[in-house]
């Protein structure tokens, strides 16, 4: 769970995953990575993680949510990692439904916002990712950088040999491996809600953020097997 300036939303996404997680599945563990928060997020995590010895938190110098992203599955240990975010935009109540999916076979399990409640920049960046992975990798995911993704961390491990520091959007990249590897991959639709506190990426910052996004799809396209 990578956490950036998020006070007003942490306490409430770390319950939830306490609730819907780490009292489901015994030796479950959540891993929150602080990512240089300026506001009292790290407080609060350091205070929930004293209380429930489940919880680990990194604190490391902002550098995106990619980065955060990179350093929390780096960090993992369980043979499954689940990928969330703290602004708690996604409700953890779907999340037995991916345990299911690889429980009874399947190889990996995303969710898939059919109804979001974004700003429209965000709804059409999302087709043009879609159709931009059609294009460059020949895979067809719904939803590739929803940051609610269920997988084996072999997979990601796997993965990671072809995911240089620095990516933005890892998500996205784990996504496209699993889909060219041929996994089969369970895609769930799960409820999207509003943002309720936090600032996510301004309209101009989002859009230089994407083409360099971009940038890196064609690096890594060239790193991957034929």
């Amino acid at each position: 769970m990578p956490a950036y300036n998020e006070e007003g939303s942490i306490e409430g996404a770390v319950n939830d995953v306490q609730v819907c997680v780490l009292d489901q599945l015994a030796s479950s563990e959540l891993v929150a990575v602080n990512d240089g928060s300026r506001d009292r997020t790290a407080e609060l995590l350091d205070r929930l993680a004293a209380a429930d010895t489940r919880i680990r938190v990194i604190h490391q110098p902002n550098g995106g949510h990619g980065a955060a992203l990179l350093t929390g599955l780096e960090a993992a240990r369980g043979e499954r990692v689940l990928l969330i975010d703290s602004d708690r935009q996604i409700p953890l109540e779907s999340f037995p439904r991916l345990w299911d999916a690889l429980e009874n076979g399947r190889q990996a399990a995303f969710g898939v916002r059919s109804v979001r409640h974004d700003p429209r920049l965000r709804l059409w960046l999302t087709r043009l990712v879609r159709a931009s992975l059609r294009t460059l990798f020949g895979v067809r995911l719904t939803d590739a950088n929803v940051p609610f993704k269920l997988v084996p961390r072999q997979l990601w491990l796997e993965a990671r040999r072809h995911i240089p520091d620095g990516t933005l959007a890892p998500s996205i990249f784990l996504a496209v491996f699993a889909a060219r590897r041929g996994v089969d991959i369970a895609e769930i639709d799960v409820p999207h809600r509003e943002r309720a506190t936090g600032v996510s990426i301004r309209r101009w910052r989002l859009i230089r953020f994407c083409w360099r996004a971009f940038r890196q799809l064609l690096a890594f396209r060239r790193s991957l097997p034929a």
